[in-house]
């Protein structure tokens, strides 16, 4: 790290005659220096305190580049006769219902519900019975979804639980280093409460406590733990002087799969929920001194000095590599206040006037300089603090989530939709849905207003912040499926049925980054092998270049500067550049496509093959070098998964989910000829209901058929009830 260090001394301690620094980590103290006097019974050890205050550093990012493909859609508008007599292949997929019927006729597409596990099992079922793919969006997306969920969870289980323990275990000590250090027992009051904050940590971790915890501290550190194992929502904190919600430390997402991302998840769950508020009221009018005496005796001791790495960049080796991935924390972090520290009370003084009046009536006045949170709670029966905050770890400014909050009211429209955010991120039928289905205009007369005044917020961020970290970029690739399609695309794309499927394309993929995000976000195939001659089918790629384009370079952009940061390995970037061939692959497809151009017999085999390709990549993201059959996680070999993303009231959360896949049915131009294809699509779902649902409570609902119906809005393209397709007399396998 090459900041400038400013050495900051804790000089002036009452009675101090000579200190002593004790390392961390060794377990014993030194016995007191020589004075010149023989110690008095009972006098406390003394101990020299000294904090070493360093810049922030500067997180290095990799530019990738970004350059759109030109291309003027010329595919000739087409209709499918009502009796579907045009389609050339229509015998192969065996019969369908008068509605399914219809759809086609009318839309060129129809959905029909499946209770296929992964997407690519309908691919590999199309090469099977010869029956030519459609190539949809939704199946590179889930294999982005994989990457980022699984890439996540390994440097969380390999590398930042280690580092989580270090810290934990070291601001334990460091706190009782300064709970004996100080003299103001107003302060020494204070630290106590920050050891029993970091206890709780500790215990969150299966750590056991320091032996010589004070015992009043060990009880009400112990006393929360118990509220957080609770995980029974809203109640009074035995630390702080309000309601916490302990519903949010139910292990969700991935964190389910390992007592060891268990672990990681509480921590840093307490870490980021845990808030230090400047304020006592939200009208920020009362001081909540204690709170944030808590916050700037927490910042010191980080920045204490101790043997090894200092602690300091062990949080910053937690905080950089998250950042990357979701963002930065929306409440003030522990660089906000060092930076108090440092106006207020200089490079040099006694940590014993702390908490002096004037000192802190100017930090106060420093304090209203500082940002306030974007995403705030509208809590109206809970004492839950909102307003500017520290937090230790704090969770993570998420765009989607300023939305949500912006576009609910508590009592007129508590519950919102995931077409609220598509709606903002540039979707007009997502708004026309609000206000038609859902009646939001009518529950909460200001929702237009909100509305408009968001998206316009929204349509003026810059490019350079759609690509500025991983979540951002996947809401990027998203915003690309909001537009409607115009002239010279294939018919299918070019019918309000088809605006729908993509918003519920869209909201599915939203779904399942809100589930990989879980912890961070603030709330509101084998190769081929077969011999036998390749048969001649012909399939198509839904022609959506922005889509593929941007998740390539998102797919460029996640691993040069995974790989920057030490975290994918050799054989994962290996992967994931086998899977940004596929994107170009589907991207110069899609060129051909509309340009009217003919598919290589070389192309298509590979789209009958995409199963294959589909399987291969990924297993690979969900356990590295394995093979499908090979992943023990019934859980992970599900792709149904779920987030709790908003909380209405206590005791009532919004979901957003995925469930099994669907099939989609897709007439599209082939040559001179109407031909039928088959691709897989995702299901999407939203609900309230009055628990955390976890993935294996959700795919335990849908296996059941518990779950709620899918949105009603989705009816204009889904139609009926599973279907068989016919095995013809010798299917084929390529071997993939």
């Amino acid at each position: 790290m090459n900041s400038k260090k400013i050495l900051v001394r804790c000089c002036s301690i009452a009675l101090i005659i000579m200190l002593v620094l004790t390392p961390l980590g060794c377990g014993n103290k030194e016995a007191p220096a020589e004075t010149g006097r023989k110690e008095e019974p009972g006098e406390q050890h003394l101990v020299k305190v000294k904090a070493v205050f360093t810049d922030e550093q500067e997180r290095k990012q990799i530019e990738v580049p970004y350059t759109p493909v030109k291309v003027t859609p010329q595919v000739q508008p087409y209709q499918v006769k009502k009796d579907l007599s045009n389609i050339v292949n229509l015998d192969q997929f065996g019969s369908f219902t008068v509605e399914q019927r219809e759809h086609l006729a009318r839309n060129g597409f129809v959905v029909i519900p499946s209770r296929e596990e992964q997407l690519f099992y309908i691919y590999e079922n199309n090469e099977y019975k010869k029956l030519p793919s459609f190539i949809t969006t939704d199946s590179v997306l889930q294999v982005y979804h994989i990457f980022f969920d699984y890439s996540l969870r390994t440097l969380e289980s390999e590398k930042l639980l280690v580092i989580l323990e270090e810290l934990t275990e070291n601001m334990l000590q460091k706190s009782l280093l300064l709970y004996n250090a100080i003299t103001n027992e107003e302060l020494k009051q204070v630290v106590s409460k920050n050891l029993a904050f970091l206890a709780v940590a500790q215990q969150t971790l299966e750590k056991p406590l320091p032996a010589d915890l004070p015992a009043a501290v060990k009880q009400m550190g112990q006393e929360e733990y118990q509220l957080v194992r609770s995980e029974k929502g809203f109640s009074p904190s035995a630390i702080f002087p309000y309601e916490l919600d302990y519903s949010q430390y139910k292990p969700r997402g991935h964190y389910t799969r390992s007592e060891d991302l268990q672990r990681f998840f509480r921590t840093m769950m307490w870490y980021g929920q845990a808030p230090f508020p400047l304020y006592k009221d939200k009208e920020e009018t009362i001081r909540n001194v204690e709170q944030t005496l808590q916050a700037l005796l927490l910042t010191y001791s980080l920045f204490m000095e101790n043997e090894g790495l200092p602690d300091i960049e062990r949080w910053e080796n937690i905080y950089d590599p998250t950042v990357f991935y979701v963002g930065n924390t929306d409440d003030l972090n522990v660089y906000h206040y060092k930076d108090l520290i440092l106006k207020v009370y200089g490079a040099d003084f006694d940590l014993n006037t702390l908490n002096d009046p004037a000192k802190l009536e100017a930090l106060y006045k420093e304090a209203e300089k500082l940002p306030e949170p974007k995403i705030k709670a509208k809590y109206i029966t809970v004492t839950t603090p909102v307003g500017k905050q520290f937090r230790f770890m704090g969770q993570r400014y998420i765009p989607d989530s300023e939305i949500i909050q912006e576009l609910v009211e508590p009592l007129q429209r508590p519950i919102p939709s995931g077409l609220d955010v598509m709606g903002v991120l540039g979707s007009q039928r997502a708004l026309e849905l609000a206000l038609e289905v859902l009646k939001a205009q009518e529950k909460w007369p200001k929702y237009l207003e909100m509305h408009q005044k968001y998206k316009e917020q929204f349509d003026q961020v810059p490019e350079t912040t759609w690509r500025s970290n991983m979540y951002y970029g996947w809401l990027w690739v998203i915003k690309s499926l909001l537009k409607p399609f115009g002239e010279g695309y294939p018919s299918f794309m070019t019918n309000l049925a088809w605006v729908d499927k993509s918003l519920s394309t869209a909201s599915g993929s939203w779904a399942q980054l809100r589930h990989d995000t879980i912890l961070y976000g603030k709330q509101s195939g084998a190769e081929c092998g077969g011999g036998e001659e390749p048969p001649q089918v012909k399939g198509y790629v839904e022609p959506n270049i922005p889509v593929y384009e941007k998740l390539l370079w998102l797919t460029q952009y996640s691993r040069t500067n995974l790989k920057e940061r030490g975290i994918i390995t050799g054989s994962l970037e290996s992967k994931m550049e086998r899977f940004e061939d596929l994107l170009q692959f589907l991207i110069n497809c899609s060129v051909k496509q509309l340009n009217n151009e003919e598919l290589t017999a070389e192309e298509y085999y590979q789209l009958l093959t995409y199963g294959g390709m589909l399987e291969y990549l990924t297993s690979s993201f969900a356990g590295d070098g394995m093979r499908w059959f090979e992943i023990t996680s019934e859980t992970d070999k599900n792709m149904a998964v779920i987030a709790d993303v908003h909380t209405i009231a206590p005791g009532a959360y919004f979901h957003a989910g995925v469930g099994p896949a669907h099939e989609i049915y897709v007439v599209v131009p082939i040559g001179r000829q109407l031909q039928l294809t088959r691709g897989a699509v995702f299901s999407y779902y939203e609900f309230d209901a009055t628990e955390r649902f976890n993935d294996e409570q959700w795919q335990k609902m849908l296996k059941e058929d518990k779950a709620p119906d899918q949105p009603e809005w989705v009816e204009s393209f889904i139609s009926g009830e599973e279907k068989e397709v016919p095995v013809p007399s010798n299917p084929y396998s390529s071997g993939c």
